[in-house]
């Protein structure tokens, strides 16, 4: 039996799935445990078992302790023999359960937690963290983490072996059955999205500072009528963006979409023109990071407008699959926009190597680096 432990509710975490899933169809009992907010989307059966947490609280350093507290006494009444955390948030409770039970523990590092923007203005809470992350780290053996940087960052301060599991999506992914709740949703969303306008798309779970959602909604301000911008998602700006959108009158130009299932998101990801995928580099998590959004662009045939992120900067460059802004000022980016639809050729030239990067930037190539590692710990794990 694995456990896996993340601090998500599941519905809409896409890399946590496909782990589990791979593991599962290798033939390994997985147990996925994460959170039940007041507002988490109902889960639906998976073909490994799942538990969600009832929280009390939703934010603050209060949800990180009510977590792994409540975490620590479920994991204390279940049997494992590799445990895998997701994060560092997740960690704590999944290290100390490994360590009193003497069984291996594997870590997948989503982010450079240290470098997540906002934690650079709270030094307290950032140094707690620090302790916490070297705490984990001491013992750890077996990790992989996003990408080639932030692997290089975790090597460097705690010279261990790190691998890299890059969040990429599945090339033939499983048909999910939709419910009659989720076909009404789609159908009456389908409606607020004009079907004769070139459609814009910028999508995320985590839609938070420093991200460029802003700047990209008041860009809307200098595209003729006929462009149409669908926000998919949620995060900590979500109700600024709403703020935004009424203040400048932009409710015709922009339909703005809470989180949703990712197996419903890639109904509106395929509808799209263009994708956005325009992170700040301000703080190191974002500078270095890989973002989800730019595959799953890619694995629906779209083409992306990014900005210079050095990892996402070498993905587009290779598959020559889209451009780049060179800052954030709203009007710069509408004229980014307007220069990519002034080019039909080139716009069609990027959606036709959509396809080459997909057959290759895939999870079932991915995933057999995954495997190898669990390989490892089977083989590792007589020492336990």
């Amino acid at each position: 039996m694995i456990i896996v432990t993340v601090i998500t509710d599941l519905v809409t975490d896409y890399r946590v799935h496909k782990v589990c899933q791979t593991l599962h169809q290798t033939g390994y009992a997985v147990l996925l445990i994460g959170v039940n907010k007041k507002k988490s989307l109902s889960l639906k059966s998976r073909d490994y078992q799942t538990d969600r947490l009832n929280m009390w609280f939703n934010r603050s350093v209060f949800f990180y302790a009510e977590f792994n507290i409540r975490l620590f006494f479920r994991l204390l009444r279940k049997k494992a023999d590799i445990y895998l955390g997701n994060d560092l948030d997740a960690m704590p409770a999944t290290t100390l359960i490994a360590r009193m039970k003497k069984k291996p523990l594997v870590y997948d590092s989503h982010e450079y937690f240290l470098g997540m923007a906002g934690l650079d203005e709270k030094p307290l809470r950032r140094s707690i963290w620090k302790l916490v992350e070297k705490a984990v780290f001491s013992r750890l053996k077996y990790i992989y983490t996003v990408s080639d940087p932030i692997r290089d960052m975790y090597a460097k301060t705690y010279h261990k072996s790190i691998s890299v599991v890059r969040n990429l999506p599945l090339l033939n992914p499983k048909p999910e059955p939709l419910d009659p709740e989720e076909v009404a949703w789609i159908k009456q969303t389908e409606k607020e999205i004009p079907g004769n306008k070139i459609l814009l798309i910028y999508q995320g779970a985590g839609i938070n500072a420093c991200r460029g959602a802003e700047e990209l909604v008041l860009s809307m301000t200098y595209l003729p009528a006929h462009f149409h911008l669908l926000i998919i998602g949620g995060g900590d700006v979500f109700e600024k963006l709403e703020t935004i959108i009424d203040e400048y009158q932009l409710n015709d130009k922009i339909t703005l979409v809470p989180k949703v299932p990712f197996h419903v998101l890639a109904t509106f990801t395929r509808r799209a023109d263009l994708g956005l995928s325009i992170d700040k580099p301000s703080v190191l998590n974002h500078h270095y990071s890989l973002p989800n959004k730019l595959f799953e662009y890619l694995h629906a045939g779209v083409p992306v407008l990014a900005s210079r992120l050095p990892e996402q900067e070498k993905i587009i460059n290779n598959y020559e699959v889209g451009a780049f802004i060179e800052d954030h000022n709203p009007e710069h980016i509408a004229k980014k926009i307007k220069e990519i639809f002034a080019d039909p050729g080139l716009l069609n030239r990027w959606k036709e190597n959509t396809y080459q990067a997909r057959t290759e930037l895939n999870w079932e190539n991915e995933s057999k680096i995954i495997l190898n590692i669990f390989k490892q710990v089977e083989k590792d794990s007589v020492n336990y």
